[in-house]
């Protein structure tokens, strides 16, 4: 069990399922499958009274990563962002903008398989991916099938190599999604310090980029934006939004005013164009 990191769970997301009601496992006495979310919540409660068992012994623990959002209910996407800190797929969160925004705040982990999808449920041309990864999303790639859906040797290498193609993606791009898993692994502290660096667990900006390729401009540029939006949450929960909202336009309406006397104060004679008095 020292080499088991975590478990998933795996079904037809897609199939009919009974209405859910309040019964507990050992009451369930239909020939019809429970709702995928109900399974979900008894298969994190009885995995977390095990881990604390475990844990109290010195032994490892297990993550909980189950299938969700490939494809069915959004229910079980709301069911696995309170259960788990990485799922397999999510591609659902492309129609449910509301959980995209909570998954990208607490950085839940996206394991993407875009040739899996491709078979089964997305083409790839219309796959999320991308657009989850631009977002800042914690994404990556894995292979789900590697049996079924995969041509060459090296299933992993050939996700990379036909999303790279796929979806435009630069080399930063590429490693960032290579770093995105190495954080979301099961693997042991020492292995992710010698891929990540040693101080990779106080945040992005932290991980040496001679390691992971990711420039530091673009780890800042992620964190920055991620500290942002966690502060205006605050801030809305706090009911202070629309008087941030007001004191932010404000600001931005002083800095447009600002940029535009440093531009004009920088030529003697503005030449005329269309769209001068836009500024």
């Amino acid at each position: 069990l020292t080499h088991i990191v975590g478990f998933d769970s795996v079904d037809d997301e897609g199939a009919d399922e009974a209405a859910n009601q309040s019964e507990r496992p050992h009451e369930w006495a239909t020939c019809e499958n429970p709702a995928y979310w109900w399974q979900l919540y008894y298969f994190w409660a009885n995995l977390e009274v095990l881990n604390q068992l475990r844990k109290a012994k010195g032994l490892n623990t297990f993550d909980f990563r189950p299938h969700a959002g490939e494809t069915g209910d959004n229910m079980h996407l709301a069911a696995t962002y309170m259960m788990c800190r990485s799922i397999n797929h999510g591609i659902g969160l492309h129609n449910q903008v509301s959980l995209q925004y909570l998954y990208y705040l607490d950085q839940v982990g996206l394991s993407v398989s875009p040739l899996s999808n491709n078979f089964l449920f997305r083409k790839i041309a219309s796959n999320p991916f991308p657009k989850l990864f631009r977002r800042g999303l914690n994404v990556t790639l894995s292979t789900d099938d590697p049996l079924l859906f995969h041509m060459s040797d090296d299933a992993l290498l050939e996700e990379y190599a036909v999303a790279r193609a796929s979806f435009d993606l630069s080399m930063t791009d590429v490693s960032e999604i290579a770093r995105n898993s190495v954080l979301q692994s099961g693997f042991e502290d020492s292995f992710k310090k010698e891929w990540l660096g040693e101080n990779y667990d106080k945040g992005v900006t932290f991980c040496d980029e001679n390691k992971t390729h990711v420039p530091l401009i673009r780890a800042k540029y992620r964190a920055e934006h991620l500290a942002i939006e966690h502060m205006l949450a605050h801030l809305i929960g706090a009911e202070k939004g629309d008087a941030i909202l007001q004191e932010m336009k404000t600001q931005f309406g002083l800095a447009r005013d600002a940029h535009r006397n440093v531009l004009f104060g920088s030529l003697e004679d503005v030449p005329n164009f269309p769209e001068q008095n836009q500024l």
